[in-house]
């Protein structure tokens, strides 16, 4: 939100805004800002609208793939469920539309499984819809590693369709590189966008109380379905090796989401295609209709009970500040323009986003050596562009920027602990 409110206002990505948001949930972030401005609802109903688009197409994609020996809208009905294991998954966030661009590559790839791809340009498709994806959502990078070890293991396919699959995942990242020379702004595309994939960073947003019990329950039909499967036997080639290419995707999108954002509950929306993928294997191979109308009420019901558990959770603070925001908080920061030196966002809730320094990972290793003359450069031309009325220096480093930084010395004055105040003129 706060990104769609900088490029909204007329501000470059990556030069003007320092964040590691990738490319493509920017550009929405800014539509949507510039259309709705800061209200949650529009929010809300677009991420539902994706929901929505997802469940569609994957009920569409394994019925045209003849995945299940039934042709049913259970899948659609089990992808919904598993989209609804906490409020978050109906966020709009990089995850959410990340995926939205994996379930056509998926279709694609079950495509190739099933008649070995008669056609070159659907490899094309697949690369280039993974590579949109990570352009969505960086981490999803890792399923184009997916692709080429299920195509290695699962496949025959030749040399001449690898190169096809390198070209299409490489493309729409050679596209927005060339866009960002263009503009001369690779470089900060490349310290804000790609870099911090490599950082290790971590921010743990809640408990792992609260991940086990968003994820045991689901985890507890996932091994069911395991089970099930495995003893079941009723698979011919092209599922059984559909169900080896979705567990190997389902282990890299573990690997994607553990990469990144493993804090972060809408983090495991990654898991929504897989999961449902294999739950339904559960309910559509119980042959008694009855048992399996059971197993699917008792679905339904873990659903409402993780979310409930959830709250519950929630409600005992079992998470960190900055996963929930108290909209009586700052409010003395309304409609002004603040900037802060550190990771506490709350304080933008009722404010806008002044300077580039928008995320402290990749901000402080400038602002934190002044000493250097570039990072000097780039802090003296973050202020001149766009001066806050109020600095929040919660790691502490304004008093070494007043030092070298004449510009914040001359307008700045300390009003409280940390709180800095643009002096009036």
């Amino acid at each position: 939100m706060l990104v769609g409110e900088r490029l909204a206002s007329g501000f470059d990505m990556y030069s003007d805004v320092w964040e590691t948001t990738s490319p493509i949930s920017a550009g929405v972030f800014g539509i949507v800002d510039f259309l709705f401005g800061r209200s949650q609802t529009a929010y809300l109903i677009i991420a539902w609208i994706f929901v929505c688009i997802q469940v569609f197409f994957f009920n569409r994609m394994v019925l045209a793939n003849k995945v299940y020996n039934e042709n049913t809208y259970v899948p659609g009905l089990v992808y919904g469920l598993v989209a609804s294991l906490h409020n978050d998954f109906f966020t709009l966030t990089p995850m959410l539309m990340g995926v939205t661009f994996l379930l056509p590559a998926l279709n694609n790839i079950f495509n190739h499984i099933e008649v070995r791809a008669k056609h070159d340009e659907q490899i094309l498709y697949i690369g280039l819809y993974v590579g949109m994806a990570y352009l969505v959502y960086l981490p999803m990078i890792v399923f184009g590693l997916a692709v080429l070890v299920a195509f290695v293991f699962f496949t025959g396919t030749v040399t001449r369709r690898y190169i096809m699959l390198f070209y299409g995942l490489l493309l729409p990242l050679l596209a927005i590189s060339f866009y960002y020379l263009l503009l001369k702004r690779w470089q900060d595309f490349m310290y804000s966008a790609l870099q911090p994939l490599f950082s290790g960073y971590q921010h743990w947003y809640v408990s792992y109380k609260f991940l086990l019990i968003m994820l045991a329950i689901p985890l507890l039909f996932l091994v069911m379905s395991f089970f099930k499967m495995a003893s079941s036997g009723r698979f011919n080639n092209f599922q059984a090796r559909l169900n080896q290419s979705m567990f190997l995707f389902m282990l890299f999108a573990l690997g994607a989401i553990f990469l990144n954002d493993a804090g972060t509950p809408n983090a495991y929306f990654l898991l929504t295609p897989f999961f449902s993928y294999f739950l339904c294997h559960l309910f559509l191979l119980i042959k008694r209709k009855f048992i399996a109308e059971v197993s699917f009420l008792l679905f339904i019901l873990s659903v409402a009970l993780i979310n409930y558990g959830n709250f519950k959770i929630l409600s005992n603070q079992d998470y960190t500040n900055e996963y929930y925001i108290n909209e009586g908080e700052y409010l003395q920061y309304t409609n002004k323009k603040i900037v802060v030196f550190g990771e506490n966002k709350r304080p933008y809730n009722h404010a806008s986003v002044a300077t580039p320094f928008l995320n402290w990972e990749i901000s402080k290793d400038v602002l934190q050596r002044p000493d250097y003359y570039d990072n000097l450069t780039i802090i003296l031309k973050g202020f001149k562009q766009d001066m806050p009325d109020i600095i929040i220096d919660d790691s502490g480093v304004m008093p070494s920027l007043q030092e070298r930084v004449v510009p914040l010395k001359e307008n700045y004055r300390l009003k409280s602990a940390g709180i800095y105040e643009r002096i009036s003129n």
